[in-house]
């Protein structure tokens, strides 16, 4: 039996652009921004401003919308630029200070509705993370012609009709269709709880990914996080039903951060490791730790894990094994 492991590497980052405005000598007013640093609409921006005791701080994000707080969150949706104001108040309702900057949001192609599927035992999580909506909506999913939420909905054996739908800003129909092909698969909460241990070894034992041995700085063990198991889940599951060995779903064409994000999660980065065809913790965790990509995940500036260990026969490999990995 052949085995086979990718990697990916980090996928999103956060763009911070912090400044600083100093209104008097005694008087420090200083606010920030952190936000995906592909700045795609719809764009959501978290603003954060430091200031004296008694003052407050008023927000005009440039699109007609305003805010007031020491943090704020704010979506664009549609492309431009536009001019943050934050004005500094002090207790009397005065203003003392003002800073601007511009706020660049680039253009996330047309308008579309994408749609998410993370397969789990005699059940399945829909989701429209990823889709491109130039107004402030919600996508509805359905499946098999009943309106579904966000958590698991119970899942027959068989081919199932999956639809989102939304309507752009234009009033325009958006959808996206899948057929669903569910069937029995095995998991092994034992063999997810091998790997977690396994993991968290090597991160203890400082394990160099150039020299391939232990011996170098130990780092802090992973913690397990529900909405990461699930994304992994999604994704053995995904590969052992469809036939597929790709980070991209050939069903529904989502990434590791889309699931991710179907899941319920939204980190500021997310990495994966695959593999397939390995029969045990100790054979995929060694394949994956020596293997220099597979090895920078396990050894990343993480904090947070997902795993899922899948059996399907008479499927290619058999085996399928993922490990999701996440930072806040």
């Amino acid at each position: 039996m052949t085995r086979r492991s990718l990697l990916l590497p980090l996928l999103l980052g956060l763009l911070a652009a912090p400044f600083t405005l100093t209104a008097h000598a005694q008087e420090m007013f200083r606010i920030g921004y952190s936000a995906d640093s592909a700045r795609q609409a719809p764009l959501t921006v978290t603003f954060t401003a430091t200031f004296p005791a008694s003052h407050t701080v008023r927000w005009t994000f440039g699109d007609g919308a305003a805010a007031q707080g020491p943090q704020v969150t704010h979506t664009y949706y549609r492309p431009g630029t536009f001019t943050l104001v934050a004005t500094l108040v002090n207790a009397q309702g005065r203003e003392v200070s003002r800073a601007q900057t511009p706020i660049e949001v680039r253009s996330g192609g047309p308008e579309r509705v994408e749609l998410t599927v993370l397969h789990a035992p005699d059940s399945v999580r829909l989701g429209t993370a990823g889709s491109v909506l130039y107004r402030p909506e919600t996508p509805r999913v359905f499946l098999d012609g009943r309106e579904v939420g966000t958590g698991l909905t119970p899942l027959t054996s068989g081919p199932h009709a999956a639809l989102a739908q939304a309507t752009g800003s234009a009033g325009q129909r958006l959808e996206r269709r899948l057929t669903l092909n569910a069937a029995p698969f095995q998991t092994s909460a034992a063999f997810d709880s091998e790997v977690l241990r396994l993991t968290n070894r090597a991160r203890a034992q400082g394990w160099n990914c150039a020299a391939l041995r232990a011996g170098g700085p130990a780092l802090p063990p992973l913690k397990l996080h529900p909405a990461l198991d699930l994304a992994a889940q999604g994704q053995s599951a995904g590969m052992a039903l469809y036939g597929y060995f790709d980070h991209t779903s050939v069903l529904d064409g989502s990434s590791p951060m889309r699931r991710v994000q179907t899941a319920g999660l939204s980190p500021s980065s997310v990495a994966e490791n695959i593999a397939a065809g390995q029969t045990s913790p100790d054979e995929v965790v060694n394949g994956w730790l020596r293997s220099p990509g597979h090895c920078r995940n396990i050894m990343g500036d993480f904090t947070l894990i997902g795993l899922s260990y899948v059996s399907r026969p008479g499927t290619t490999y058999k085996h399928y094994w993922t490990q999701v990995f996440a930072r806040p």
